[in-house]
């Protein structure tokens, strides 16, 4: 249970992860809002408009899905800490899972940082040892 600072630099990963599924939340409700579907009529042409809608519902997807899957490992990661599981395992998990949320979007970097940070963390660490007497 020494490793408190894997255990809080997830934690951050999780907390970000979750800031980007609220972001892509807010850009999915964007595209149905009546007020904000009102501003966009008022200054632009309907191509413009057209155009804002799919990209904002394209970023909600995009943060949407990694912040998800974000989450989901960050949380993973900290039980298996938690659990003194190995911390190769751990470490490779982490740094590996980060590579792939970032290629699917790059949005997800920002919290990929503190994942790939407690990976290096885990793989450079010596595993505890459990001692009973």
């Amino acid at each position: 249970m020494r490793r408190k600072i894997e255990i809080g630099i997830n934690i951050l990963g999780v907390l970000l992860s979750i800031v980007m599924v609220g972001t892509g939340v807010v850009f999915l409700y964007l595209t149905k809002s009546d007020r904000f579907l009102q501003y966009l009529e008022a200054g632009w042409s309907e191509s413009e408009n057209a155009y804002t809608l799919e990209q904002l519902s394209q970023a909600g997807t995009m943060f949407i899905l990694p912040g998800i899957i974000g989450i989901l490992i960050g949380l993973l990661a900290i039980f298996l800490v938690k659990r003194n599981y190995s911390p190769k395992v751990i470490g490779w998990s982490l740094i590996i899972v980060t590579v792939i949320i970032t290629v699917i979007s790059l949005f997800s970097a920002i919290p990929g940082m503190f994942y790939i940070l407690a990976g290096a963390l885990a793989l450079s660490r010596k595993p505890i040892k459990n001692v009973t007497s």
